[in-house]
């Protein structure tokens, strides 16, 4: 190495100038940086079933799903009592406790005569829920805790799904946060 080499301080000869020495620098700092962060595990898929109430898009979980049937008004008996409580239908000759899915997520009720769904709920004491639509099923990804829509659920995407729902963005429905109070009053009724 010269005299005029140890001078500039790059080893090269002074081929190297200051600015170009610390983009160089920088550039491997960031290459090493890299290295050290751990790949992300991908985000588990969820198997749901996709329902539309009032303005909203919501995601039950497929498991809690027993049965989905046209909604026909007039075969609802009324009942009054909580908020959220439509009345009574039979399903499939079981007798259950219709909830509007629309109200219970803070939305508008729905017109009593509207046509609609009604969804059977496994292991929900003989709830079901009344929603406007329900394109069918779905894999959704949850987004990052703390992203909650409301009270009774959490944001997700819909990664796979009918027609245009893939990307959209979805309620997905605690369940047992959602009922509570209709499921203490229909397992109340039972015993």
């Amino acid at each position: 190495m010269s005299k005029a080499d140890a001078v500039s301080g790059d080893g090269l000869g002074g081929l190297l100038d200051d600015a170009r020495a610390k983009a160089i620098l920088a550039a491997r700092t960031r290459r090493l940086a890299e290295r050290r962060i751990a790949p992300q595990p991908e985000t588990p898929l969820e198997d749901v079933l996709l329902c539309q109430a009032g303005a909203g898009l919501f995601a039950l979980p497929l498991v809690a799903v027993e049965r989905v049937t046209p909604f026909e008004p007039r075969r609802l008996t009324p009942a009054s009592g909580r908020p959220g409580l439509l009345g009574l239908a039979s399903v499939e000759g079981r007798l259950r406790r219709v909830l509007d899915l629309s109200r219970l997520t803070g939305g508008a009720p729905a017109a009593p005569d509207a046509p609609g769904f009604i969804i059977a709920l496994r292991g929900a004491g003989s709830l079901a829920l009344r929603v406007d639509a329900a394109p069918g099923a779905a894999k959704v990804s949850r987004e990052a805790i703390g992203s909650d829509a409301f009270e009774g659920g959490a944001r997700g995407a819909v990664a796979e799904g009918p027609g245009d729902l893939p990307g959209r963005t979805v309620t997905l429905l605690h369940l047992d946060d959602l009922v509570a109070d209709h499921l203490s009053a229909a397992l109340g009724a039972r015993a």
